[in-house]
């Protein structure tokens, strides 16, 4: 069952059938350190399990849905869960892929590297006008193997995919909305992705969610193909010498 005192970086509230869950680091832009790491390997499987659930709604607190991990902290494998943070981030993606139930980003800022995963990951994405979608590992120094260089290819085609992975382009939110990462682009998405919630939450959920799980077996089908590989070289880049560069040129400009 869903209960806010198993978590400490996100918010959790369960009413009227919908699950809203709350990225809740917005003064660090919502990046996920060790803690939301590991907090989200498990939120996504007790939403699941839990009956009051029958949608839930992800966004982000503050200004921003999630601008990726805390390269400061994520990179000290220090994780809650005894999983390196690749080993978790799997956990992630393959248990947003088995959840039947519909899950709706309310993307209400940017959404870069693992949040830009959360939200076209999501069954559907209200994207607030000023939002950024983009994944920056490669420019990052990092293999982009958590999810959009696996997965991407399904959403928006293998050849499109391959340049905005590669890229790392920041796309606008009526870009992602064009290329299919996102649903639509409006004012307020948290009240948009409320609301579908609020209907789906009515809907007859056997039906609901085998549909659910009968479209999913696309993007399960390519998770099982590419998704394995790609972590093992997330974590091989993230030990070589390209992505140290990159974090000592951080730590300057930081400093």
């Amino acid at each position: 069952m869903l209960d806010q005192d198993d978590y400490t970086r996100i918010r959790v509230e369960v009413a009227g059938g919908v699950a809203t869950l709350v990225l809740d680091r917005p003064e660090h832009g919502n990046t996920a350190d060790d803690a939301m790491h590991s907090e989200l390997t498990t939120v996504f499987a007790r939403a699941r399990a839990d009956e009051r659930v029958r949608v839930v709604v992800l966004t982000g607190a503050g200004a921003t849905f999630c601008r990726g991990g805390d390269s400061s902290a994520s990179r000290r494998f220090e994780t809650l869960t005894g999983l390196t943070p690749v080993q978790e981030a799997r956990v992630i993606v393959e248990t947003l892929l088995e959840l039947e139930k519909p899950v709706i980003a309310a993307v209400n800022g940017d959404a870069l590297g693992l949040g830009a995963i959360l939200a076209t990951l999501a069954d559907v994405a209200f994207v607030a006008p000023a939002a950024r979608i983009g994944d920056r590992h490669v420019p990052g120094g990092v293999t982009a193997g958590n999810g959009s260089a696996a997965l991407w290819p399904v959403l928006v085609g293998l050849n499109r995919a391959k340049y905005l992975v590669l890229e790392g382009e920041l796309l606008t939110a009526a870009r992602a909305v064009e290329l299919g990462l996102a649903h639509e682009v409006t004012p307020d998405p948290v009240a948009a992705a409320r609301e579908l919630a609020q209907r789906w939450a009515g809907y007859p959920q056997f039906a609901l969610r085998s549909t659910k799980a009968v479209l999913n077996t696309h993007l399960k089908a390519a998770a099982t193909l590419a998704l394995g590989y790609g972590l093992a070289l997330e974590e091989q880049a993230m030990a070589g010498p390209e992505f140290a560069a990159v974090l000592a040129r951080r730590r300057g400009v930081a400093e």
